[in-house]
């Protein structure tokens, strides 16, 4: 009787032990070219059916679905034969919000209803690879909620090879006359450190293309390329706080013809608003309003641009805003104003550019801090520097 007992003993551990022990790591297949392995027939099945930590391989195919990660994986694209397209698009009857807006400095207002494609929640790290989201037929004619290729709140992500396409919004009233949605909206509102990765992707007719809010969010976006939409005022790049690398971007047809010489009311190639430092390197800027525009209000500091090129920016092709910057090394064309200098910039150092065809090489605001220009190659200029109040050219 004593061994017996001892049996049941540790026949009943055993089970305990395995009832608590994780589950482990998978690799499973959406769709049916993989059928060796566990495969399921939708994404949303797939992310709900693994443990964190597996990798979900996504066969070429439509995918009409809104998926919610809430769990850290990887969504990987693969080929079947001569096909290599998996591309996520709007389920049948329309897109439904799945998600709300966090409450940090953003162009998209706490709670504003969001319908994303692929939502990014709960503190996790997702990989995203070789995917298509395109958001045609999204059947939001009154542009609410908000339609976002991915969204990513209070995560870490990183994507590459995805392309983002179709997200702008535009209609009748009550929809913005300037469009809505947004390609890749990256929203952290915990403070902690988290960190956005997206290289070797592209960015068609997504609205507001990418844009990171909040001073946790650390970005790096490499190797992309962004082509705009004229009927929307929206940006390639937005960050709003927090620190960024952008390099080595193609960024085209940010352009917003009904803004005219607003500045406030423009298209910009990339947008940064309120962070501590960042790099801006190496990007081709062409066909915008204002190239790449650093705001002078909160401010923003020890941001490095160098080696870009912009050109046929109808505005402006770099506006330095902020202070104790560095803009250096770039080649800028076809512009009104080159390089600006407006109220509050201040400690800047501005040399080694090169500036051909344009209205004006420099222009500063009277409200302008001290700022250095050094070694700069001017050509072309009807302008070498004026001063008012715009900064543009008269």
């Amino acid at each position: 009787m004593k061994y017996r007992l001892n049996w049941i003993s540790l026949a009943s551990l055993l089970l305990i032990l395995l009832a608590a022990a994780p589950a482990f790591a998978a690799t499973v297949a959406v769709g049916t070219c993989m059928p060796g392995r566990v495969s399921y027939d939708n994404l949303t099945d797939a992310v709900q059916g693994v443990p964190a930590g597996s990798t979900i391989l996504v066969c070429p195919g439509s995918y009409a679905e809104q998926i919610v990660i809430n769990r850290s994986l990887t969504l990987r694209g693969v080929t079947n034969g001569n096909s290599g397209y998996p591309v996520l698009v709007p389920p049948a009857g329309g897109m439904v919000a799945n998600a709300t807006g966090l409450n940090v400095f953003s162009f998209f207002g706490a709670g504003t209803q969001f319908a994303a494609q692929i939502v990014v929640q709960g503190g996790v790290d997702v990989t995203i690879n070789g995917i298509a989201l395109d958001a045609t037929g999204y059947n939001l004619p009154t542009c609410n909620p908000t339609v976002v290729g991915v969204l990513i709140q209070d995560s870490s992500a990183s994507l590459t090879g995805v392309a983002i396409k179709n997200q702008l919004e535009t209609g009748a009233p009550p929809c913005p006359s300037v469009g809505a949605g947004a390609g890749v909206l990256a929203q952290n509102d915990t403070g902690l450190a988290l960190a956005v990765k997206v290289q070797n992707s592209t960015f068609v007719n997504a609205g507001q293309a990418f844009e990171s809010d909040g001073a946790g969010n650390t970005t790096t976006l490499a190797n992309n390329s962004f082509a705009g939409n004229p009927v929307s005022n929206a940006n390639a790049i937005s960050i709003l706080n927090g620190n960024s690398t952008i390099q080595g971007n193609s960024i085209n047809n940010f352009n917003y013809p009904p803004a005219g010489g607003n500045i406030n009311a423009a298209a910009y190639g990339v947008f940064i608003e309120c962070v501590p430092g960042g790099t801006v390197a190496n990007n081709n800027i062409g066909n915008t309003q204002v190239g790449i525009y650093m705001y002078n209000g909160c401010p923003t500091s020890a941001v490095s641009v160098t080696g870009n090129k912009v050109s046929d920016a109808s505005l402006i092709g770099i506006d330095e805003g902020g202070i104790n910057g560095l803009v250096q090394g770039n080649d800028i064309r076809t512009t009104q104003t080159a390089i600006r200098l407006p109220g509050g910039a201040n400690g800047n150092t501005i040399q080694n550019n090169s500036i051909n065809d344009t209205c004006a090489a420099f222009g500063a605001n009277p409200a302008a801090g001290t700022n250095t220009l050094l070694s700069n190659s001017v050509f072309n200029a009807i302008n070498l520097a004026i001063v008012n109040t715009t900064a543009l050219c008269p």
